[in-house]
């Protein structure tokens, strides 16, 4: 048995700051327990064709009007800090069929996007007794009681362009909570370039001896004055405070008595307001996909692009002609159901960066929800990647101002010495769902939800030698590594008061 201060589980950005604030507050025996084998937990740097990096985790610092470590960074001496740029842009819209949607003045989708967003929140607005229902089923609302106001393409393509939303939260408009959909922004978005110095930095500032990576938490017992850590190396831990950082999906599994990879057997069990209020959270799985080309060969104008999901005509007239809502909901609910069976890109909206405006490198960075998620991450190999998303890629090129066709050389054996389109040199998607230790990406509603009864329930037990912390344990910054980051902080504070090193 070994003694202790603090045990922190999870060496993500959460995991991180606690460890090296309770460092700079003058503890000297603590340990970061992590179950891979690096530090970041989702935030992951990897590097691609000739040297490229990419964010395959967060990407971007949020808020940056109220962002903690946003604010820290900027604070910093340059070599010291990420670099960043500020890449928010109007997005090149697109579709299958009809080609470019965006800023079209027959259509005004974006203004109608805003009235849409203001309908949605009207419909909370009276009391906090109206039921929940999906962003589908609002979209759908919506269309019906104001399609004498809407023309035929309008009705057809605000569905579509609605759907952006999903590449926020991670999962489709039929699963996303209307109540808890809309995001408010505190400021511009900075992409950043890349988190690996955020986190490298974070992890270098106390004692690299604090780590025991590779090494699963099986139990903690806090039947004592102190909690009782065991691995599943065999050690054991005794201390004053453990502190719990892994995924809420994750830890979502502790409250099963199925074994799993990254289950933590609770003693006591968790709490029961715990219990309840992991019935009123979800989490979604957002995605990414990288194509690095040999050269841009498109422009560079806009940094943005957005793939619709594919309409359909029929969507009109059953809007049209419809004399009861959910009569029309059910319909149109089976109109658009998805079906992967034949590789259809098109049934998601998909996100796309187009790195080459702010970095110069030749790359296109996707962003994709769940279920799609899900069903590319299980795709096996480039070229069946390829195949996949070619026809999306195609589209978004043109939009791009690139006609020539995608000459895809992932062994450098095609002959491309005539060849004046875009080279694809390689492309790679994440692993999240696959991930034992993360099944998907960040915490995110259903309808019905209820994301501040966790931050609550697990942060509301002042009289407990257990705490959390973590993106899903936090209101400001939830789903973004500052909240992660910020939770962290916080539990370091609270342990230093609790243990009068404050």
């Amino acid at each position: 048995m070994q003694e202790k201060s603090v045990v922190i589980i999870g060496a993500g950005i959460s995991g991180l700051k606690a460890a090296s604030e309770l460092y700079k507050l003058g503890y000297k025996s603590c340990v970061v327990i992590e179950a891979r084998n690096r530090v970041g937990g989702r935030l992951q740097t990897v590097s691609g064709y000739r040297g490229a990096k990419y964010d395959v985790g967060a990407s971007w610092h949020h808020d940056t009007l109220v962002n903690g470590l946003f604010l820290e960074e900027v604070s910093l001496p340059k070599e010291e800090s990420a670099q960043f740029v500020f890449d928010d842009d109007v997005a090149v819209t697109f579709d299958k069929d009809y080609g470019r949607v965006d800023q079209n003045p027959d259509m005004g989708l974006e203004l109608l996007m805003e009235e849409l967003m203001k309908f949605n929140e009207l419909q909370y607005f009276g009391g906090l007794d109206v039921a929940d229902v999906s962003y589908f089923e609002t979209i759908v609302k919506y269309l019906y009681e104001r399609r004498n106001l809407l023309t035929d393409d309008q009705i057809r393509y605000i569905p579509q362009m609605a759907r952006f939303m999903e590449c926020w939260h991670g999962i489709d408009w039929k699963s996303m909570s209307s109540k808890c959909m809309e995001i408010a922004h505190q400021g511009r978005n900075a992409y950043v370039m890349n988190y690996d110095k955020i986190v490298n930095r974070i992890a270098s500032s106390f004692p690299k001896e604090w780590f025991e990576m590779e090494t699963e938490v099986v139990s903690i017992n806090t039947e004592g004055k102190k909690a009782v850590v065991r691995t599943n190396s065999g050690k054991e831990y005794s201390c004053d405070y453990v502190l719990v950082t892994i995924p809420q999906s994750i830890l979502a599994h502790s409250l099963k008595p199925e074994p799993r990879k990254g289950r933590i057997e609770f003693t006591p069990p968790l709490a029961p307001t715990v219990q309840k209020a992991f019935k009123k959270a979800h989490y979604g799985a957002l995605g990414k996909i990288v194509f690095e080309f040999e050269e841009c060969r498109w422009s560079k104008e806009r940094s943005r692009g957005l793939s619709l999901g594919k309409s359909n005509a029929d969507f009109v007239s059953k809007t049209r002609n419809a004399d009861n809502l959910q009569a029309l909901v059910d319909e149109l609910n089976n109109d658009t159901s998805y079906n992967f069976k034949n590789g259809e890109p098109w049934d998601f909206p998909i996100y796309f960066v187009n790195l080459a405006k702010h970095t110069d490198v030749p790359s296109i960075l996707a962003l994709m929800p769940d279920p799609l998620t899900t069903h590319v991450e299980a795709i096996e190999g480039k070229t069946k990647l390829y195949e996949f998303f070619q026809p999306v890629l195609t589209k978004l090129l043109a939009a791009f101002d690139c006609t020539e066709p995608i000459l895809a050389d992932f062994d450098e054996a095609s002959k491309k010495s005539n060849h004046q389109g875009p080279v694809l040199k390689n492309i790679f998607t994440t692993k999240w769902t696959q991930d034992d230790y993360t099944l998907g990406a960040y915490s995110a509603c259903v309808p019905g939800d209820d994301p501040l009864d966790l931050v609550l329930a697990l942060t509301n037990n002042d009289g407990s030698i257990i705490r959390f912390a973590g993106e899903h344990t936090i209101m400001d910054g939830a789903g973004c590594a500052y909240g992660a980051w910020e939770s962290g902080k916080r539990e370091a504070t609270f342990i230093a008061q609790k243990m009068g090193k404050m």
